[in-house]
């Protein structure tokens, strides 16, 4: 019963909290949707009243501008003697009072004649031409006050004209509007000069271009596209960001802009109601204080039901805790024996993968001289002889024991995915398909079509079968049980050709190969979408039921054709099936066979560095037989000196000198032997030999064990490799 009871009340109290919680998520939900339609609606109202301002000053401003022509247009009409006009004029100026300050003439030239009061103007800026023969100008005085001058051409060629006193004009009727804490009015014409501002040294100036000869380390871009906007002749707002030229500092700030024209004749000037965005926001701000007390209060009384209930529930989560604690304890504990286990599993996997690597590198010291020393029997010995037999049982039991190394090799943890070396494309296809074929069952038929020319690659044998083999897996996957078949296609491609394929349009595909051996995979399976198939190189990401596929395979392969520098994309069709698509980038080769050395030409100057004296013994003699004469040395220190005493043509140098790595040695001295060439000797050809080779540090490689013949050959192909 007590059981029963204990289940009922925690039903009660879950109950309880739910409600609270939508409760709470209304209140929420109702304070955001009142104060967003509360901001929006005070926004909407400030705008539109700063636009109003704004096009109520450019009715006036337009009315008052007219007004002057007008005015203009009577003087100009006047007639009588040129005392009586004189004496118009005077009296006309002595009784107006909307600023207009003085009158005189000009002749054709623009030369000031005769003024009615003795003020004269200077600097004569354009502002608009409002009409045949009309046009407003702008002056200043000796001080610098600015005036605006109406003229009107007349008959004659001279010109009659109207000063009115800007800046007054400007302080009695704009320079008193304020809008919020820092906002003004300012006027610019129809070009985008600056006719009255606040800050009276931007009078006359472009917006932009004077401004950013005042101030040339400001950011001018949104203003720009602002004044463009306005000198367009339309009414509107605008948010943009500027700088507040009135302030010293000049901050940047974020301004609202309400304009208008202001049109007079032909043209018109632009009236400019600007606010610091921060003050057009602070009733709103204010309106949400009010609404966060409000929310506040009733957020209180809410916590202060949820905290009764929390203290309900509190002696329960207490019962509770103890127990979730230890069988969090218990699991930390068994994952950290878990974890201990793998540590060491991986310890010992390392010990193997150094040791491993260790033992390939002896051997082939080791085999360097066997295979050297029986390649020289066989030379000196009659081929009949059994002599000459029992050398060439030793010479191919060394090339076995030397492809054992290399399996041994690929072992190493340090360089199982840095093993490669040159592999005829063909060969190793020929081999992946038998691999694939046995995978596929009865129903599912498989065919080639290798249309290639003896190309080869740089890369790993093992890694590219995995590939080939993963892709064919997942073909069979498509296919099912119904009668398919898979197309595996491979040819040559140029590099221009790969650039035109869609998917390969955002790749930047390198210059440092100019072909590719293309492997299309194709099968008339069940297909893709579109949404599946730009997601199947995602890790973990997989069709297939649940326990038939990790999601890993593609993402794998990938990564594989990545590291050797290559593509791997596909496309499909829901039920007429996926081609997949592998690039590998093509070694090129030369077909000459010219040799790089005849024997007694005595011109060619060898020098072989290498930790084993055995492999340099043999070397020498080998080169020795041909009549080719060889220096040798066995550590930097040595090879740095012979460089310096005297000339070398080829220098051959083992990759794992006991001082220092023999890439490391030629790239330090780059370009100090422009002419002589540098041959790698490796146990196995890295990524890292490779890039060498590319990136031209060295000229070439060879892989151990090495002979006078290997040796000899690497030469010729760096020769004509050069010579390209």
């Amino acid at each position: 019963m007590k059981t029963e009871n204990g289940s009922e009340k925690s039903r009660v109290r879950l109950l309880v909290i739910l409600q609270l919680g939508i409760l709470l998520i209304y209140l929420i939900s109702t304070a955001f949707r009142v104060w967003t339609d509360y901001r929006e609606t005070l926004v909407q109202n400030q705008k539109e009243q700063m636009l109003l301002t704004a096009k109520i000053l450019g009715e006036n401003m337009g009315v008052t501008l007219l007004e002057y022509e007008n005015d203009l247009d009577f003087l100009s009409g006047l007639s009588g003697s040129e005392k009586e006009k004189r004496e118009t004029y005077r009296q006309f100026l002595d009784i107006q009072e909307s600023f207009e300050a003085n009158i005189f003439s000009e002749d054709e030239n623009g030369i000031p004649q005769e003024w009615i009061y003795d003020r004269k103007l200077q600097n004569p800026l354009l502002i608009s031409e409002t009409g045949e023969n009309k046009s407003i100008w702008q002056y200043e005085d000796e001080q610098e006050k600015k005036y605006l001058v109406f003229k009107k051409k007349q008959d004659d060629g001279n010109s009659l004209c109207l000063v009115v006193d800007e800046e007054k004009y400007y302080q009695k009727l704009i320079s008193d509007i304020h809008i919020g804490t820092n906002g003004y009015v300012m006027i610019k014409n129809s070009g985008g000069r600056i006719l009255m501002h606040p800050e009276p040294e931007q009078w006359g100036i472009m917006v932009i271009e004077g401004r950013r000869e005042m101030y040339p380390n400001l950011d001018y871009s949104s203003l720009e596209a602002m004044v463009k906007e306005q000198c367009s002749g339309n009414a509107g707002l605008s948010e943009y960001y500027s700088y507040w030229w009135t302030d010293p500092e000049i901050p940047r700030v974020k301004k609202i802009s309400a304009y208008a024209p202001a049109v007079i004749g032909d043209d018109f000037w632009v009236v400019s109601a600007v606010i610091d965005y921060e003050d057009f926001y602070t009733p709103i701000v204010e309106g949400l204080k009010k609404l966060g007390v409000i929310f506040a209060c009733g957020l209180v009384i809410l916590l202060g039901m949820i905290f009764c209930i929390m203290k309900l529930l509190n002696d329960q989560r207490k019962a509770t805790k103890e127990i979730v604690y230890l069988r969090e304890l218990n699991t930390l504990l068994e994952e950290v024996r878990r974890g201990e286990e793998s540590i060491a599993h991986q310890q010992r996997l390392q010990i193997m993968g150094t040791m491993t690597g260790g033992i390939a590198h002896e051997f082939n010291n080791f085999l360097t001289p066997i295979m050297g020393y029986a390649e020289l029997l066989m030379m000196e010995l009659d081929e009949e002889s059994e002599e000459y037999d029992s050398a060439k049982e030793i010479y191919e039991a060394s090339e076995k024991a030397k492809d054992v190394i290399r399996q041994i090799s690929s072992l190493s943890r340090r360089n199982v995915e840095t093993v490669y070396k040159t592999i005829p494309a063909e060969k190793m296809l020929q081999r992946a398909l038998k691999m694939a074929e046995s995978v596929c069952p009865a129903n599912i038929h498989m065919k080639k079509e290798l249309n290639l020319q003896g190309e080869s690659i740089l890369g790993n044998t093992t890694q590219i079968n995995q590939v080939i083999l993963n892709i064919c897996v997942n073909a069979v996957h498509a296919i099912g049980k119904k009668e398919g078949e898979i197309l595996i296609r491979a040819s040559c491609a140029a590099k221009e050709t790969l650039e035109r394929v869609p998917v390969l349009e955002a790749v930047e595909i390198p210059d440092a190969w100019s072909r590719y051996l293309k492997i299309e995979i194709k099968d008339n399976g069940c297909g893709m979408e579109q949404d599946t198939l730009k997601r199947i190189f995602d890790p973990f990401f997989t069709t297939k039921k649940g326990g038939e596929g990790t999601g890993l395979g593609l993402s794998l392969a990938e990564q594989i054709i990545h590291s050797h520098k290559g593509y791997l994309y596909a496309e499909s069709e829901v039920g007429k099936g996926t081609v997949f698509t592998i690039l590998l980038p093509v070694l090129e080769e030369e077909t000459g066979q010219e040799p790089v050395w005849k024997e007694g030409s005595g011109d060619l100057q060898l020098l072989i560095a290498d930790d084993n004296a055995k492999i340099l013994k043999l070397l020498e003699r080998n080169f020795a037989k041909i009549d080719l004469p060889v220096t040798v040395c066995r550590t930097k220190t040595e090879l740095q000196s012979i460089l310096a005493d005297q000339k070398v043509d080829v220098l051959v140098i083992d990759e794992s000198l006991e001082d220092g790595s023999g890439v490391d040695f030629c790239m330090a001295m780059q370009g100090k032997y422009p002419d002589m060439l540098k041959i790698i000797m490796a146990d196995y050809i890295t990524r890292e030999i490779a890039e060498a080779k590319q990136k031209k540090v060295i000229d070439g490689y060879v892989e151990k064990p090495v002979s006078d013949t290997t040796i000899l050959e690497a030469i010729r192909s760096c020769r004509q490799s050069r010579t390209i």
